[in-house]
């Protein structure tokens, strides 16, 4: 089968290795699609600390089951699932308090270990979640970025009577609007790439700042004056 691996900072290589087999507590998955994040290129350019090569990179990956693993319940092959690409230990402190995100020995899949950016990939079947039939594939491998806009949304706690300032108009900005949007609360963006600025315009943005042209203060100064005048 075919991988994306970096071998070391600003080596990309096309690989072909044989493909992996389930343990028992883990599903295989012919990956469909896979996201390339930000953080893909901090491995790739050598600035990402936690990373070790070679790797293959894609911790934003979906596809459909092609095996499981003898313990694995719940799943059948066939299934389109999504990668929660945290691996947590499940018998820390932090883990049995439901903070497995700070686990004392998270692995993230992509960074830590091997990811999607592969034909096939194994998963431990708690970081699959199953994909409802009607959301496209193209729409699922999205879920991890919107997963933290939804976390956004949910911690501020925001309502319609607040203004949302985001800071920064890529895509986890981008998406945090559009969450923010759908609960009816005007977001300021602010970026200093006019093109992202645009596209986040075109998405729902109640206001749009360039501060490398004019910084936000002055920016909410002049809207503070002109709703005086009215």
């Amino acid at each position: 089968m075919w991988a994306v691996s970096v071998q070391e900072p600003d080596r990309l290589k096309l690989l072909q290795t044989e493909p992996p087999s389930p343990e028992p507590d883990e599903v295989l998955v012919r990956i469909g699609r896979a996201g390339i994040c930000g953080s893909d290129m901090h491995i790739y350019r050598g600035r990402n600390p936690f990373a070790r090569y070679p790797r293959v990179i894609g911790h934003e990956a979906m596809g459909r089951i092609e095996a499981i693993g003898a313990r694995v319940r719940g799943f059948a092959v066939g299934d389109r699932v999504v990668l929660d690409p945290g691996v947590s230990c499940g018998h820390c402190h932090a883990c049995r308090v439901g903070r497995p995100n700070v686990c004392s020995d998270l692995a993230v899949i992509g960074v830590h270990r091997d990811g999607g950016m592969r034909e096939l990939a194994v998963f431990p079947s708690s970081n699959a979640i199953r994909v409802p039939d009607g959301l496209s594939d193209r729409a699922a491998v999205m879920a991890e970025p919107y997963s933290i806009a939804a976390n956004v949304t949910q911690r501020t706690e925001a309502n319609e009577n607040d203004i949302a300032l985001i800071y920064g108009a890529g895509t986890v900005g981008l998406t945090v609007l559009q969450a923010f949007s759908m609960k009816q609360i005007p977001c300021v963006v602010t970026d200093i790439d006019d093109a992202r600025l645009e596209r986040a315009k075109k998405l729902g943005a109640a206001r749009i700042v360039n501060s490398s042209n004019e910084s936000l203060e002055q920016a909410s100064r002049k809207r503070l004056k002109a709703s005086a005048s009215l």
